[in-house]
């Protein structure tokens, strides 16, 4: 039973995901404040941090930012996304999109139940491929074009993440893989992912060796990567970040919405967004470190869609401080205070509409705006009228 649960949720939420959702920012209600220190100091290493409490930019392996990203839905500003990736986490990394299928969360299963759909609608991708084979086929194309062209860090955005993990797998057994000081990786909103705050919903849901229904992907064991990695995770977001007491259901319901509002935004939040607290930095038996950013909103999920309708500040820190509680019960975390995250910030947590809106008005035109509204319908504007110059998804296998 517990499976089918999980798999219905699968398709569910991972077919927001494809969408490319809006982020959002939370509210710190537990009056808290970052460490002034220069740094935090973490349970297995070190990350450093600003003079103000919050994180700073990082350098990767430079020079090349390898961009990875979700995937590829018609109409959103797919190369955009790539662009902006961890922009504001890596900014002098020079960016290289590299591509792969980025299939879409039904892979085949259309085509199944009804033959012929991919031909009636055209460049939608209704026929695969699968996730499972653009994971396949991305990690191959990772490996060989950082072969090809050196250096750099690999960042990969939900879909992306997948990959990312599959080329670490990969590399970890490849006794000519790079040297660990010349690649490094960045993962945003991964659906597999162990991070210092939780798990990702496939990796809590699924054992290792299941098959994720339409998907077509095999949950891997987790890597022991010999490079560092870094792990940005929007506090909420269902896919990166599911309740580890699922019986909670307003922690599901608030982490549903969170897959709307922060599972892509994630990818650009800047380092001012983060708390000292809200890093860890944990190191494996190969040497290589992981460092987690949990990365709050400016409003609980729940709550931050109120912000775009008009309600005032005051009132969306009540309801904030009134199912605070009640979400927080779903996640173990928080059930020690001192060391509890914060996940809602109402001062320097992100508001998704305005971090996602950059990507938009380069793809649509700077009538966009940064509510969620004006972009919603930008993107349904493409619709029936080419691609809107947002990209059309790739060609399927052999195609």
């Amino acid at each position: 039973m517990k499976k089918l649960v999980a798999s219905v949720a699968a398709v569910a939420t991972m077919s927001v995901a494809g969408s490319g959702g809006i982020a959002a920012a939370d509210d710190r209600t537990d009056g808290s404040t970052p460490d002034d220190s220069a740094q935090y100091v973490s349970p297995s290493g070190t990350a450093t941090v600003s003079s103000s409490g919050t994180a700073t930019t990082l350098e990767g392996t430079p020079p090349r930012g390898y961009g990875l990203g979700g995937a590829h839905v018609a109409g959103i500003p797919y190369d955009e996304y790539i662009r902006m990736t961890g922009a504001k986490w890596f900014p002098a990394l020079e960016r290289q999109k590299v591509d792969y299928w980025a299939g879409q969360v039904q892979g085949h299963t259309l085509e199944r139940l009804f033959p012929g759909i991919d031909r009636a609608f055209p460049g939608l991708g209704l026929d695969g491929p699968s996730i499972g084979e653009s994971v396949d086929q991305g990690a191959g194309n990772v490996i060989q074009t950082v072969n090809q062209d050196g250096p750099g860090t690999v960042l990969g955005l939900s879909e992306g993440a997948m990959v990312v993990n599959a080329v670490q797998a990969r590399l970890a057994a490849d006794p000519n893989a790079p040297p660990t000081d010349e690649l490094t990786f960045a993962v945003f909103g991964d659906p597999i992912g162990q991070h210092a705050f939780g798990d990702g919903f496939l990796r809590q849901n699924f054992a290792v060796g299941d098959v994720v229904p339409s998907m077509d992907f095999r949950i891997p064991a987790p890597v022991e990567s010999q490079y560092d990695t870094y792990s940005f995770v929007s506090a909420y977001d269902s896919i990166a970040d599911w309740p580890d007491r699922p019986d909670n259901w307003i922690s599901l319901l608030n982490a549903i919405a969170g897959l709307a509002t922060g599972h892509t935004a994630v990818a650009f939040t800047s380092p001012s967004n983060v708390p000292a607290r809200n890093i860890r930095t944990t190191v494996n038996s190969r040497g290589g470190k992981t460092t987690t950013f949990m990365i709050p909103e400016q409003h609980l999920p729940l709550v931050m869609p109120l912000k775009y309708l008009g309600v005032d500040q005051g009132t969306l820190s009540r309801l904030d401080a009134v199912l605070k509680p009640m979400v927080d019960a779903g996640y173990s975390r928080n059930d020690d205070p001192a060391t509890a995250p914060i996940t809602v910030d109402p001062v320097n947590g992100y508001d998704p509409a305005e971090v996602t809106a950059p990507a938009s008005q380069a793809t649509f035109g700077n009538q966009v705006g940064t509510d969620p509204f004006s972009q919603m319908l930008a993107l349904l504007s493409t619709f029936g009228s080419g691609d809107g110059g947002a990209g059309a998804p790739p060609p399927p296998p052999g195609g």
